[in-house]
Order: structure tokens, then sequence, then C-alpha cells
């Protein structure tokens, strides 16, 4: 059960006192599974009351609001950051910056079987609901949706 998510949206962390999954920082508050994740973005009926990690890139404001010269992909950043430094006549850091370990995967690129498996928890429904809130985004940036 969720017992905060705040008007925001900003926390979607659950207590299971029965099968607690917590953090080693607070072991009381427990992650949601990939499913009740889901559910609860597709729950928001506005989406612009997502946390900022959830938003479709397309409806924060700020996106279109801005002129904006260069945009990045993650999982392009080992080939588009030395492009960014050199842009910024900042390329004297690159090697300093390409060394720094930006999140605890290592920069682990997430298999496709992997999102596959995901996938297959939600339902078709869910699927179809998730995919066309993030369509625009798709769009945007060259993803196509993926159902399983």
């Amino acid at each position: 059960a969720v017992v905060s998510t705040q008007s925001t949206g900003d926390d979607m962390l659950r207590l299971d006192a029965e099968n607690p999954k917590g953090s080693p920082d607070n072991p009381y508050l427990a992650l949601p599974t990939f499913p009740e994740l889901v559910r609860f973005i597709l729950d928001v009926h506005e989406p612009k009351r997502l946390n900022k990690h959830w938003i479709p890139i397309a409806q924060r404001t700020d996106i279109c609001q801005n002129d904006l010269d260069i945009v990045m992909k993650l999982e392009n950043e080992q080939n588009e950051l030395p492009y960014l430094l050199e842009r910024l006549n900042l390329s004297r850091f690159t090697d300093d910056l390409m060394s720094v370990k930006r999140n605890p995967s290592g920069g682990k690129i997430v298999a496709e079987t992997e999102v596959e498996e995901h996938l297959k928890l939600l339902s078709k429904n869910e699927q179809k609901q998730l995919n066309k809130l993030y369509q625009i985004d798709y769009d945007m940036f060259g993803y196509e949706p993926v159902y399983v």
C-alpha cells in the first residue's frame, strides 16, 4: 500500500512491515516495484504534477522556453560529452570528467532484454498508457515505443 505520495508525487515509497525491502539509509522505507511505480505514474492524471524524474520532457515548460543548442542522451555520453566540452571551450577537462563515475551502475547500459523483462510485468493496457504518456518524448529523441 502506498503510504506517502505527497500532492506533487515527489515521493513514491511504501512501508511494508511484512516484507521490508528498505534501503541501508532507512530500512523502514521500501522502494516500489516497477509495476507499482508505473501504476503510480499513470495514476497521476496531470503529468506536470509528477516528480521531475518521471514527467515527460515535452511537458516540462523550461524545455520550450530555452533556446537549446545541444541535447545529449545519457546513453551516448561517452561520445557526446567531449563534444560539449569542446563547444564550451573546456576540452582541457575532458580526461578528468570522463574518468568520474556518474552513477552507481558504472555507466551500465540496460540491456533490451532487461527492459522487456520489466515490461512483461505490466498489462498490455499499462504498456499502451505508458507509451502514450511518453510518445512525444519518443518522437523528439528518436525512440520507439516498446511492447512485449
